[in-house]
């Protein structure tokens, strides 16, 4: 009986390993000419009238200074129709990852522009 309780955490622990590790909960929700645009549904957060919520897009081919990805925690005003990049990532590769290129920290608060990407991930999110 103790052998096969052994045999069985074994078995088990071998099948753990083959899981893929945890990865970010990346929501396509939308296509440019020049890439993709996700969103993390995982790290949505609610303030108020306020949504935070991570964002990444993917290029298809990298620009002339080596970006090809990044990542910004962005911060959107519902009731105000606003948002402001709180944290910017730029990255050589694609979907986040690769060599760290560059970034930016919290900008000036813009409004939500109707028709355009980050007008759809406000309607998504608010």
């Amino acid at each position: 009986m103790r052998l096969r309780a052994l045999l069985h955490a074994a078995a088990l622990a071998v099948a753990a390993s083959a899981l893929p590790a945890q990865a970010d909960d990346w929501v396509s929700y939308g296509q440019s000419e020049n890439g993709s645009y996700y969103f993390d549904r995982a790290t949505l957060r609610t303030d108020g009238d306020r949504k935070r919520v991570w964002r990444l897009f993917a290029l298809k081919a990298p620009r002339g200074d080596g970006v090809q990805s990044g990542k910004a925690l962005i911060e959107f005003n519902c009731k105000a129709e606003t948002f402001r990049y709180l944290r910017t990532m730029y990255y050589s590769g694609p979907m986040g990852q690769g060599r760290y290129v560059g970034g930016a920290k919290e900008q000036s608060t813009e409004p939500v522009g109707p028709g355009t990407m980050i007008g759809e991930l406000a309607r998504r999110v608010c």
